[in-house]
Order: structure tokens, then sequence, then C-alpha cells
């Protein structure tokens, strides 16, 4: 009988300090987690592929700046909004000079690049035809550098001075319409000077 009743009191002290460790960790101050201390995600890949949002930022190699584009799966071919187009030869070979014009503003940058070819376009709103010239750009989204073609028209009544079509995300991209900039923002080219500012009322 005594070794029964010493029995019940060591469970029931067992008992009484798991009641009291259980109140304790149930009252434990939570510490909050630093965000800032956590790594970037890593950009979102799919089967080899980028994941794309239906914007995502663009850097431009001829200006070594970012902007922001509009991933267009019905478009075929990408544009870039451009103003005052001349071809002109360079070393025997077709090249384009257009002002890279991003918005309605005042602010442009010169751009030189390889005139691929021209392109005709049905406006929604005509029945004629647009020939547009082609160039070639270096250009950046995420981690991925590509050397790829773009209508050049004016676009500064637009939302996004860039529009990537199907060209551009054939092989290479998967869109997923319902995210924005899935991919992480490009950095500027910090030992290649940026494209100068040159007012649209300026004369070349």
């Amino acid at each position: 009988r005594k070794q029964l009743d010493a029995l019940n009191d060591q469970v029931a002290e067992l008992s009484e300090k798991l009641d009291q460790r259980a109140v304790a960790q149930a009252t434990q101050t939570v510490q909050p987690i630093d965000t800032n201390s956590c790594p970037p995600p890593a950009p979102m890949t799919l089967n080899d592929k980028l994941v794309l949002g239906q914007t995502e930022w663009l850097w431009i190699e001829a200006v070594n700046r970012v902007y922001e584009a509009r991933v267009d799966t019905g478009a075929t071919t990408s544009s870039i909004s451009a103003i005052d187009i001349t071809p002109f030869e360079k070393d025997g070979k077709n090249w384009v000079r257009f002002r890279l014009a991003p918005d309605d503003g005042d602010d442009s940058f010169i751009v030189e690049a390889p005139l691929v070819r021209y392109v005709k376009i049905r406006q929604a709103s005509a029945d004629t035809l647009d020939k547009r010239p082609v160039a070639s750009l270096t250009v950046r989204l995420g981690k991925m550098t590509e050397v790829a073609e773009f209508t050049l028209n004016d676009r500064t009544q637009m939302t996004y001075p860039i529009l990537l079509g199907r060209e551009f995300l054939r092989d290479v991209a998967v869109v997923d319409v319902a995210k924005d900039n899935v991919q992480p923002k490009p950095e500027i080219v910090q030992n290649q000077p940026q494209a100068p500012s040159v007012s649209k009322t300026k004369k070349k």
C-alpha cells in the first residue's frame, strides 16, 4: 500500500511539473522575424523558363536605364517607344537613330542601333498598313540578357513605353497574367554611363 501511495505521489508531482512547463511555454513572447535579414527570393522559373507577370522591368543597354514593360502574348513582335526615327548607314550596314521617349513628358534619349528590317503593321483603327523599322537592342530581364528585336513606334500616349511580344517570349518564358513584376528589377550598370536626357523640343 505504501509503495502504491508513493508511486501516485510521483505521478502527481510529474504531472504538475509538465503543466507548469506548458504554461511557461504558452506565455513566452514570440520574437518577430527580421525580414530585412532574409535573402531576396530567387527568380521564379518553370521547367528552366522564366515566369513573367503581365508587367516586368526591362534594362536597355543603349541608355543604361530600366523601364517597366507590358508583356503581351497577343502581339507577335516587341515594340519600344520611339520618335524622330532616322535610318542611316554605318560601316556599310543599315542602322537607325531614334529618340527613346518613355512617356509624354519632355525627356527623351538618343539611341543608335542596327536596323534589322521593316514590318507592316495594320492599325485597329485604320485599313492601311503602317511600315515600321525594327531595331536590334540588348536588354536584360531579371538575370537574363538577350539581343532582341523591337519595332519602333511612338508609344508616348500609352501606359508602358515597351511591349514584349511572342517573339521575345518564345522558348525562354511563360506568362502568369495574374501577377506583376515576378522577376527582380535589373540594376543599371555602374561603370557604364547613362544616356543623357534630351528635350523633345530640341533639334538634333
